[in-house]
C-alpha cells in the first residue's frame, strides 16, 4: 500500500544511521592501523557494522517503493543510501584485508589515512541531519561537502606518496603486495566519500 505522506523523515534518519556506521567503522580503522593486534577484538563488530549498514540500505530500498512522496526525490535517496554503503562496504574491506593478509604493524600513513577517513565520517553525521531542512542550511551543507572533498585530496596525496615508497625496492615484498592493496582500498573509500559529497551538493542545489 502507498503512502502519500509528504513527511517521512524516517529516510533521513537511516541515512544518519548508516553514517554512523561509517564513522564507527573509520574509529575502528584507525585503531587497528594503531595497534594491528587488536583486529581480532575488533573483527565481530567490523563485520556486525557490514551487515547492518546492508539490512539499513534494503530497508530504505522497500521503503522507497512503497512511498507515494518523499522529502526528495525517491532517485536522490537510493543514490545516497546506495553510495552510502559502498563507503562501508569499501572500509571493510580494507579491514578484512588486514586481517587476512596477517599484518604485524601498520605504517604512519594507514593511521593518518584512517583519521581523515573519521573526519569525513564526522561531516557525514551532520550532514544528514542538515539535509532534514536544506533550504534553511544550504551554507553549511556545500561547505561540509567541498570540506569532504578536501579531505579525499588529502587522503589521495598521502596515499600517492605512500605507493612511490613501497615501491622504492627497499620494502620487503609480502609488505608491498600487503599494503599497496589495503592502502588502495582505503584510498578507494575515501573516493565513494567524495562521491556522496558530490550528490549531497547537487541535493542541495536542487531543492535548497
Amino acid at each position: 500500500m502507498l503512502s502519500i505522506s509528504n513527511k517521512h523523515e524516517e529516510f533521513f534518519n537511516y541515512l544518519i544511521s548508516n553514517a554512523e556506521n561509517f564513522h564507527r567503522g573509520a574509529e575502528i580503522a584507525n585503531e587497528v592501523m594503531r595497534d594491528v593486534s587488536t583486529i581480532s577484538i575488533h573483527i565481530k563488530e567490523v563485520v556486525a557494522l557490514e551487515h547492518t549498514a546492508n539490512k539499513t540500505n534494503q530497508n530504505v530500498i522497500i521503503k522507497l517503493c512503497r512511498v507515494f512522496i518523499t522529502p526528495i526525490d525517491r532517485e536522490d535517496f537510493y543514490r545516497l543510501t546506495c553510495i552510502l554503503e559502498n563507503c562501508i562496504d569499501s572500509l571493510h574491506g580494507a579491514l578484512m584485508r588486514t586481517s587476512v593478509y596477517h599484518v604485524e604493524k601498520a605504517p604512519a600513513v594507514a593511521i593518518q589515512i584512517t583519521e581523515q577517513l573519521k573526519a569525513m565520517g564526522e561531516e557525514l553525521k551532520q550532514i544528514f541531519v542538515l539535509l532534514k531542512d536544506i533550504s534553511s542550511n544550504e551554507a553549511e551543507l556545500m561547505e561540509r561537502a567541498n570540506r569532504l572533498s578536501k579531505l579525499e585530496t588529502e587522503v589521495d596525496h598521502m596515499y600517492r606518496r605512500e605507493l612511490s615508497r613501497i615501491f622504492s625496492g627497499n620494502v620487503p615484498i609480502l609488505d608491498v603486495i600487503r599494503w599497496k592493496d589495503i592502502l588502495s582500498t582505503l584510498e578507494e573509500t575515501a573516493d565513494h566519500v567524495e562521491r556522496l559529497g558530490n550528490v549531497i551538493k547537487e541535493v542541495t542545489m536542487k531543492y535548497a
